[in-house]
């Protein structure tokens, strides 16, 4: 039974993962054919990363990802999981792959050879985050839906509160073993193996 519940937390998984590339590929042909502003898009995108992972290298580099993208991210998508209202938690998976569209779009546009030499570069570390994002969601959903049942039935005499338990400890469970040394490989391909890559290609 529970090898039966994983493969369906990981088919949910790469259905999210193919949602959010395919927003990546959208974002990234909207943007490349609508030809916006470069410096005040490139602005805009520069003042939304964190400052602490913008003035770090190295090691300390790592780290500011790992808090960010390994915690932060994670427990903002957890409190939407509480607020019954199907798939908010993707908000975050949706924003980071529209402005990883942008991003490509942008580089794309300003110099075709190296922007795309860029998105090869960046290809690796945002499967291993982006796919951390989406096992999350993919437990998260289920807690999501019990939250919905839970307030859906708060005048009934209902017996689900080992339910959201359960959802809870599984999805500690995921983040731990799974979606937290997922982000922390990522992290340390963005940090020292896309620069790698992207002077191979050049």
């Amino acid at each position: 039974m529970t090898n039966v519940a994983n493969k369906v937390v990981l088919k949910r998984a790469i259905y999210f993962f193919i949602f959010a590339a395919a927003i990546t590929l959208i974002a990234t042909i909207v943007t490349y054919i609508i030809n916006p502003d470069l410096k005040e898009v490139m602005e805009g995108i520069g003042d939304s990363s964190p400052s602490q992972i913008k003035e770090t290298t190295g090691i300390d580099k790592v780290w500011s990802y790992i808090i960010h993208n390994g915690f932060v991210v994670p427990l903002q998508m957890f409190i939407l999981a509480l607020v019954p209202i199907q798939f908010l938690y993707l908000v975050n998976i949706i924003s980071t792959n529209s402005l990883l569209g942008v991003v490509f779009g942008i580089a794309l546009q300003a110099d075709f050879k190296k922007g795309f030499q860029l998105i090869i570069s960046s290809i690796p570390h945002s499967i291993f985050e982006i796919f951390a994002y989406c096992l999350l969601a993919a437990v998260l959903f289920e807690l999501n839906q019990v939250v919905r049942v839970r307030i859906r039935n708060i005048f009934k005499k209902d017996k689900g509160e080992k339910s959201l338990i359960k959802k809870f400890l599984k999805i500690i469970r995921t983040y731990v073993v799974f979606v937290l040394p997922i982000i922390i490989v990522a992290a340390l391909l963005e940090t020292y193996i896309a620069d790698i890559i992207l002077h191979l290609l050049q």
